[in-house]
């Protein structure tokens, strides 16, 4: 059978398309949670460099004994006193531990300014568990909020890279 001419068929247009695509995106319940997840991240106060050691003191206050005076004010030291405690508790195996010490840096790590953000990163996550795929290394990375593991994994790439360039 062959299209009647007198009849319309209209062609969708990049504008239809583009609309009914943007349609099923604007769903009610899907804009409510993301307004949600924004105003409770916009409601956490940043946590700058300064604060790192009065947190740690407050809510590790065995981590903070560890940390020498002389680094104090020194946020890569700070962290790496932090780091050290995590590694010693993985070493054993104290995983209650190792997960007190992830969820206060998990918190920091949300809400870091740039530079408590940056040494976290790297003071802390890849230094403990770049290259690192002992047991309680894999558990404790296990243990490690979205954000960490996507930092860790930026990171993982970025070194994987520089060593196909360098082969």
């Amino acid at each position: 059978m062959i299209p009647s001419h007198t009849l319309p068929h209209p062609k969708p247009t990049v504008t239809d398309a583009v609309l009914q695509s943007f349609e099923h995106l604007l769903d009610f319940k899907a804009f409510a949670s993301l307004r949600r997840m924004v105003t409770h991240q916009q409601s956490k106060p940043l946590i700058k460099r300064s604060d790192f050691m009065k947190l740690v003191t407050l809510y590790l206050p065995e981590v903070a004994a560890h940390i020498d005076e002389s680094d104090s004010g020194i946020v890569h030291l700070e962290i790496g006193a932090m780091k050290l405690a995590t590694r010693d508790a993985l070493a054993r195996s104290d995983f209650a531990t190792v997960r007190k010490h992830l969820f206060l840096i998990a918190d920091l790590f949300d809400r870091a300014d740039a530079e408590l953000y940056e040494a976290i990163r790297i003071s802390y996550l890849e230094a403990i568990f770049l290259g690192d795929t002992s047991a309680a290394h894999i558990v404790a990375r296990g243990m490690l909020s979205n954000a960490m593991e996507n930092a860790l994994r930026q990171a993982e790439s970025r070194l994987e890279k520089q060593r196909s360039e360098q082969a």
